[in-house]
């Protein structure tokens, strides 16, 4: 299931249109290149005190919005827009600004003319590296001590992406920022997704104090802090066929032996992740699933490539794949898997490739995969309850990390469930159930219910799990299908797991709905049908 918000086409405007002219673009952008810190609210005054042209025009709870030109364009006129870290937040993550809109449908070779066009003239700012998997071919990356700035490109607009660079780690080697600027651009460039060896050697020698031992197939890379050997390594996957003294797997963590705790793995990840999206910018899909997170930057095109952030087992890694192949094969897990031993056996969704998906078309690089696979249909309530409890614990171990501030929701219908038995998950308050009482006496009701662990809340009945554990996903799970069975729903009843009896209705997630962030969350581990 798809959900899409603010689809529209408008057909009034032309195919493309540049939110400002070129030479006033170019302005603007080098404008930007030059800028100094302005990653935090004070910081942001300063500059728009210094430019009579630039105006603070919006302000909303993770948006603040930036007027860059007191004579305005179609329809507002350059902005900049900056991420804040956290709702309400004087901190930010990100900034952008859009430069070309592009009408659906926009004729390709139309859409690539005029990215030719912007690209060329931006050549001329600073001395951007020229970024081939990126912007249709017409990528460009500026990198400096402090930001990574981007122009990057969808088949709805092109826009200038700015990262700060992380300044500090906790939980991970304080020699991994400068590791990932160094190498993870050479990944995400490399011509097919094979990284040559020379580029491996010209890269760790300009790292100081860092070291490179190349063997068969992989390299150890060493820096000045002893602590992080053997963290970075270059490997060529032993599941393709590489070209011979090239790598396509870069390694940039692994876990100590023995168990790890949710709040460990969340960290450690979350700051490898803020560490690639610093020099690579915001990914083209969130998500992830029972092996762990799964990000991914996706080129545009049939013959684009994926390069994918993993967290799974003990070790961090980015790996890249030939997009269309690779997402067919997972594809064809969807449609042709499923349990072996049918209601009765166990469910595959602790094998499912993902659990959940975020794709956010408009503010997304790249381009949507060519065939987006249906979700797993739990046969039985023991299915529902291991489909619930795989995609809980992503969200609950995933969602802070990669959409911070933000929170997901479904509800669960079925004409046993008067208002359905609604679940939200943030990282702010937790997991959060409401259901509707049970038809019968509502004293013998509410005892009944209140021993079955839901407390009673007005004329409902409540769950709340305000701090998350490795335990909450499970014991969520099993109270959502203890409260289903006590209804009267089940595998075996007249009132089965199929559509129009038990469907999940309105999944969603907070989308920063003021900016129109226009996006679909895909709940592939759901175990639902979905409406």
């Amino acid at each position: 299931m798809i959900v899409r918000m603010n689809d529209a086409v408008n057909t009034d405007t032309p195919a493309v249109t540049w939110t400002a002219d070129l030479p006033t673009t170019v302005e603007l952008v080098r404008t930007l290149h030059d800028l100094d810190d302005c990653w935090t609210r004070a910081d942001v005054e300063r500059l728009v005190d210094a430019r009579s042209d630039w105006k603070i025009r919006r302000v909303f709870t993770d948006i603040l919005v930036v007027g860059l030109q007191a004579e305005l364009s179609w329809p507002a006129g350059a902005e900049l827009f900056l991420g804040a870290t956290e709702p309400k937040a004087d901190t930010f993550r990100r900034a952008w600004v859009p430069l070309l809109q592009f009408r659906l449908p926009t004729p390709e070779e139309e859409r690539r003319t005029a990215l030719r066009t912007l690209s060329e003239a931006l050549r001329a700012v600073g001395a951007p590296t020229t970024v081939p998997t990126a912007a249709d071919g017409f990528g460009l990356r500026w990198q400096s001590a402090g930001r990574t700035m981007l122009l990057q490109a969808n088949d709805r607009r092109a826009w200038i992406a700015i990262q700060p660079h992380v300044r500090e780690v906790r939980h991970v080697s304080p020699e991994l920022p400068a590791v990932v600027a160094a190498l993870v651009p050479l990944l995400h460039d490399a011509p097919d997704g094979f990284l040559p060896a020379e580029e491996v050697r010209r890269a760790v020698a300009e790292l100081p104090g860092a070291t490179a031992a190349f063997g068969d197939g992989y390299v150890d890379i060493s820096t000045a802090d002893p602590l992080c050997v053997p963290s970075f390594a270059l490997r060529a996957s032993v599941l393709r066929k590489a070209r011979e003294g090239s790598y396509d797997v870069l390694d940039l963590h692994r876990f100590e032996l023995g168990p790890s705790t949710l709040e460990h793995r969340r960290a450690v990840f979350g700051e490898i992740y803020r560490a690639v999206c610093a020099v690579l910018g915001e990914p083209t899909m969130f998500g992830g699933g029972p092996d762990g997170p799964d990000v991914r930057w996706r080129e545009a095109g049939a013959d684009g490539r994926l390069l994918r952030l993993l967290c799974g087992g003990r070790r961090v890694r980015l790996e890249t794949e030939p997009a269309a192949a690779f997402e067919q094969d997972e594809h064809n897990i969807f449609e042709w898997g499923g349990p072996a031993g049918g209601p009765d056996g166990p469910s595959d969704f602790p094998r499912l490739p993902y659990s959940w998906q975020l794709h956010m078309p408009v503010q997304a690089p790249g381009g949507t995969a060519d065939v987006l696979p249906g979700g797993r249909l739990a046969l039985s309530l023991p299915h529902l309850r291991e489909g619930l409890e795989c995609l809980l614990a992503a969200w609950i171990e995933q969602l802070p990390v990669q959409r911070p501030g933000e929170k997901a929701m479904f509800t669960i219908a079925a004409p046993q469930i008067s208002g359905g038995l609604s679940v939200t998950y943030s990282a702010v308050k937790g997991v959060l159930l409401r259901v509707g009482p049970r038809p019968g006496d509502l004293d013998e009701v509410a005892a009944a219910m209140t021993a079955d662990g839901w407390q009673p809340s007005g004329r409902r009945f409540k769950a709340e799990y305000k701090v998350p554990t490795e335990e909450t996903a499970r014991e969520v799970a099993a109270l959502i299908t203890t409260e289903l069975a006590a209804r009267g729903i089940n595998g075996d009843s007249g009132f089965g797991l199929g559509p129009g009896h038990i469907t999940a209705r309105r999944p969603g997630i907070g989308l920063s709905p003021q900016l129109a962030d226009h996006g679909f969350l895909r709940v592939t581990g759901l175990g639902l049908e979905t409406s």
